[in-house]
């Protein structure tokens, strides 16, 4: 009965770590679910997706993020205007107090250009993100399907940007019509 006892203990206590191993907290930031999705082996580009919930009462700001996997890494956001598709960096993603800010396939996201290597799917890089109160935060991003939908578990209903094809330059990012997507 004791081994049995104890084997429960171990069992929870590990399933406890793997839900905990995809959030990280720093202060009143909870970053929840890093992913990534599949690229193919020889792509430059990729990108990070995950949660933020600002648990506090004071607003905060993502200014930047790096990756020792990345050459350059860039904030970026998703519009939809007149028909056409934009992809263009921001200085930075607000994060208001007592509200989650979703980084997501077609909305925000984390650019990472000039990859050094390429993760496969299952395998994690490091991302570290810098925000303007609770500071620098280190987070590990887990490759996915490339049809994973954050929160859902299901596959995306919608088109994915192929990255590979836009022009990165970041004082000229321009508009890309519907035809450029995956």
């Amino acid at each position: 009965m004791k081994t049995l006892q104890t084997l429960l203990l171990v069992v929870s206590v590990f399933t406890a770590g793997l839900a905990q191993a995809h959030e990280f907290k720093t202060g009143q930031l909870h970053i929840d679910h890093p992913w990534s999705k599949e690229v193919p082996p020889m792509s430059s580009v990729a990108a990070a997706f995950f949660s933020i919930e600002n648990h506090g009462d004071q607003n905060d700001v993502l200014l930047r993020a790096e990756s020792p996997i990345a050459g350059k890494v860039e904030l970026h956001e998703h519009a939809h205007e007149n028909g056409m598709m934009k992809m263009r960096q921001v200085a930075d993603i607000q994060v208001p107090a007592h509200k989650t800010q979703m980084l997501q396939p077609g909305g925000y996201h984390v650019m990472m250009f000039n990859l050094k290597s390429v993760p496969k799917l299952g395998e994690h890089f490091p991302l570290t993100l810098y925000f303007k109160n609770a500071g620098k935060v280190d987070v590990e991003v887990k490759v996915e399907k490339a049809d994973y939908q954050m929160g859902s578990g299901k596959a995306m209903e919608h088109h994915n940007m192929n990255h590979d094809e836009m022009n990165h330059d970041p004082m000229n990012h321009d508009e890309m019509p519907h035809d450029h997507m995956n």
